[in-house]
């Protein structure tokens, strides 16, 4: 996690060309399926003196977003796809387009918050602005407030926005930001013709390195074909590049809307299943994932007799690059045991099932799926999307994964935003085409937040899923205090 006041401040920042990970998340935003992330802070100001409302929110964003580069930067794509859109500092820049105000009506719980959040979650954000909003939630019960924030996904991804984090947030209450080095002064946007100048090279591929990709591609497939076998040899058995998921009732084409639920869960009940059992925290967290959606699908009569696959994003950041605004991510497919009921036998499953993937995994170099997206034409695959997503082709045909489910580790201290502490931070990425549900869970201060996106149509009351998660991390730990702890 960043330290606030350790980032160096500049008066404007250079444009920066958007990888092929970072753009393949603008090519393929559609109507249904805007690619933003969502997260929501609750914060709690009893200890602040002299009240905290929506102007104190406001005075500590100023002070505060000139560590922050992308949220004064505005995306412009290059004409006729010659290369992959860019962000450019915006002097049209206007804090009052980005941060907004709101109020819940009594009694202002977090199943109030979560349903402004999902209709939130569902309208796109202005390609014409920075792409940001945050909305400052009043009337929450106990004199709370909330940070609602919105953040495409092509300016980072979750292991930066973890990380990201202190640049927002203070690790004193009383704590005031340094300024800035000097006022931001940004120049006029690039006109089209220079963007498409300035692109034609980034589009130039040398057949030498084309071939040194096709070679490593080649030699990475057949590691993970030998570390395949490995598996297969010691019983097990790993999902093919070719099969399919089981069919749920949120792997279905999606719409705009959305449904947000939360949850919450001590972190000492993870740590006592993870301990009792030798497994990993991830392991746990998967294993309460695989019986509350068993316990959902069983309730609809829809429990498939295959287990449910699910992809879990992986940062391929070394720790320097989590502080830089980008996308580098690749993704395992673990299966989840929803065909197990006893709490014991899922989490050794999921243990083996991680373990088998992560072996699989590694075999193939980090870079390979970032310089393949690199080379991606800009209108085939924004025609791609657009054609899957009209045609509702998620009704048609087998889903490849049932759902995402990310793990992330949070600040391990208590964060302060304009001196109100940091009670709770709910994470959440988005649902796409054939996927309708994303689960995201994240470490925070002793405890583990939960947060569940999902189409609303398709999982119209998340709760039963976010409670699910809670009610089985506390059967796993029943479970794991009779275990002897030797």
């Amino acid at each position: 996690m960043m330290e606030a006041g350790r980032r160096e401040e500049v008066t404007s920042h250079a444009a920066r060309r958007l990888s092929g990970q970072d753009a393949i998340f603008v090519y393929s935003e559609t109507a249904a399926m805007p690619m933003h992330t969502i997260g929501t802070v609750l914060l709690d100001p009893s200890r602040v003196t002299g009240g905290f409302g929506f102007e104190e929110i406001e005075k500590a964003l100023v002070a505060r977003i000139h560590r922050m580069p992308p949220f004064r930067q505005r995306l412009l794509e290059v004409p006729l796809g010659l290369g992959h859109p860019v962000l450019v500092d915006d002097p049209g820049f206007r804090l009052e387009n980005h941060l907004h105000r709101a109020a819940l009506p009594a009694p202002g719980g977090l199943r109030e918050l979560a349903h402004l959040v999902g209709e939130l979650a569902g309208r796109p954000l202005d390609r014409h602005q920075p792409l940001w909003e945050m909305w400052a939630v009043e009337g929450l019960e106990g004199g709370r407030l909330a940070l609602v924030t919105k953040l495409h996904h092509c300016m980072m991804d979750g292991a930066s926005g973890s990380s990201q984090m202190g640049a927002l947030m203070d690790l004193d209450p009383d704590a005031s930001p340094p300024p800035p080095s000097g006022e931001w002064s940004p120049p006029p946007l690039p006109s089209p013709l220079g963007l498409a100048a300035s692109s034609v090279g980034s589009r130039f591929v040398s057949p030498l390195r084309l071939a040194r990709l096709v070679s490593g591609t080649t030699r990475g497939m057949l590691a993970r074909r030998r570390a395949e076998r490995e598996v297969a040899r010691a019983g097990h058995e790993r999902p093919g590049i070719l099969e399919t998921a089981p069919e749920t009732p949120f792997n279905r084409a999606i719409s705009p809307h959305r449904s947000v639920a939360y949850g919450s869960a001590p972190l000492a009940e993870v740590k006592r299943v993870k301990n009792a059992f030798a497994v990993t925290v991830n392991d746990a967290v998967l294993a309460a994932c695989a019986l509350a959606l068993r316990r959902w699908l069983l309730a609809r009569d829809a429990l498939p007799e295959k287990p449910l696959l699910c992809m879990v994003p992986v940062s391929l950041k070394a720790a320097a690059e989590k502080q830089e605004f980008s996308n580098k991510v690749s993704g395992m497919t673990i299966r989840l045991p929803t065909q197990l009921e006893d709490p014991e036998a899922v989490v050794r499953a999921v243990h083996r099932e991680t373990a088998d993937a992560k072996r699989v995994f590694q075999a193939v170099e980090d870079d390979l799926v970032p310089a393949w997206l690199q080379l991606v034409p800009p209108m085939l695959a924004t025609w791609g999307t657009r054609l899957y997503s009209e045609l509702h082709l998620a009704d048609r045909m087998p889903p490849i994964v049932n759902l995402v489910v990310s793990n992330m580790m949070g600040p391990p201290v208590p964060l302060y935003y304009g001196g109100a502490r940091v009670e709770a931070v709910y994470p959440m990425g988005p649902v796409s085409e054939g996927v309708g549900l994303n689960i995201t869970l994240l470490s925070n201060m002793g405890r583990l937040d939960v947060g569940v996106l999902a189409c609303r149509e398709l999982v119209p009351d998340p709760w039963e899923i976010s409670e699910g998660i809670t009610r089985a991390l506390a059967v796993l730990s029943a479970a794991a205090g009779l275990r002897d702890p030797t």
